[in-house]
């Protein structure tokens, strides 16, 4: 049996077809071609899908677009997967279980499939969400804006100013890492964010390891993810695929209970 499982973010579809056990991670996808009526069956060529899971945090509208276009080219109905109260060992902290994202709910299941020591799950994308567990319970978390909406916010703010949210980015970086200054407009939007967003992470997992009494693995997932995981000082770990993973193991626990 062929299972198709879709991580629908903000900006892109990130994609994994599970077939026999066999793990297999797709490219990501542009989340505007992929609601392309012209486009959206050429993702599908070629591949027998058996059944597709989604996880999303898109717009309502987009969600019931994509639902259609599958109905319609696959003639198949996708399950949706959310956020619960309990499952897989892990126990959701919000009183309204519903209200939590439900791709922070599988980021957070991915990662308690692979570790059992207090861990936060970072997912960098265009907003930055951060969720701390320990003994499988979810002790909350925070939503802030990602490195691409600082710097669009700055830049919509600031007349003179433009950013290029690619690019010179690895510059930038290198530059951080090596504790420079900018020496350019592009540079200081760029490493100016980078360090602001590092600085917050930093200081959140020394307060979160205080309180706590105990030290918290950083796990690191998102488009951004990458940027940031030389800089973080917790022990950190990069895992791009973190919210299918946890899709997947919730599409496990139901199909053997």
């Amino acid at each position: 049996m062929n299972k198709l499982f879709l991580d629908i973010g903000n900006s892109r579809v990130k994609r994994a077809l599970v077939s026999r056990g066999d793990y297999e991670v797709l490219p990501a996808v542009d989340l505007k071609m992929f609601l392309s009526n012209d486009s959206f069956d050429c993702f599908f060529k070629n591949k027998k899908i058996d059944a597709i899971y989604i996880t999303s945090v898109t717009t309502h509208d987009n969600l019931e677009r994509i639902k259609s276009l599958i109905q319609e080219q696959c003639q198949l109905f996708p399950i949706v997967l959310t956020s619960q109260k309990s499952a897989c060992g892990l126990t959701s902290g919000y009183t309204d279980f519903h209200k939590l994202g439900d791709d922070r709910w599988m980021a957070m299941q991915g990662a308690i499939g692979f570790y059992k020591e207090p861990f936060v799950v970072i997912s960098a994308g265009t907003a930055m969400t951060i969720d701390a567990v320990m003994d499988g319970k979810h002790l909350g978390g925070f939503i802030v804006p990602g490195l691409k909406s600082l710097r669009s916010s700055l830049a919509m703010d600031t007349a003179a100013l433009s950013v290029i949210d690619k690019g010179s980015l690895l510059d930038c970086t290198n530059s951080a890492n090596k504790g420079c200054l900018a020496m350019n407009t592009e540079a200081a939007i760029l490493g100016g964010t980078l360090y602001m967003t590092v600085a917050y992470i930093n200081t959140l997992i020394a307060d979160l390891n205080a309180q706590m009494k105990t030290a918290f693995k950083v796990i690191l997932t998102g488009g951004n993810a990458k940027q940031l995981h030389s800089l973080i000082n917790a022990e950190c770990e990069l895992i791009p695929d973190l919210v299918l993973q946890g899709m997947i193991n919730i599409e496990e626990s139901v199909k053997n209970n």
